[in-house]
């Protein structure tokens, strides 16, 4: 019975090291992340747009494939509108 108590005690603490862990790990990448922000701006937002289409996509493909339709009319637009006519 003690053996059985000392094992739950023991896999308590575990579990309480692995969630210091984990919490430590998330601090430091989101850390990481606005000083990234600070440092390269656009290729941290172009990250963060990478990130969430690619969890679009695994979520909601049908949604992913409208989302990289409008991305691609909007980017046409404004290279087309960059040099207007004189």
């Amino acid at each position: 019975m003690m053996g059985r108590f000392l094992l739950l005690i023991v896999l308590c603490v575990a579990l309480a090291v692995l969630r210091a862990v984990i919490i430590a790990a998330v601090a430091l990448a989101a850390l990481a992340l606005i000083v990234s922000f600070i440092t390269h701006p656009r290729q941290t937002l172009v990250f963060l747009g990478t990130i969430a289409l690619s969890a679009l996509t695994v979520a909601q493909p049908i949604t992913c494939i409208i989302a990289v339709i409008v991305i691609v009319v909007a980017i046409a637009s404004m290279r087309t509108n960059q040099n207007p006519p004189h």
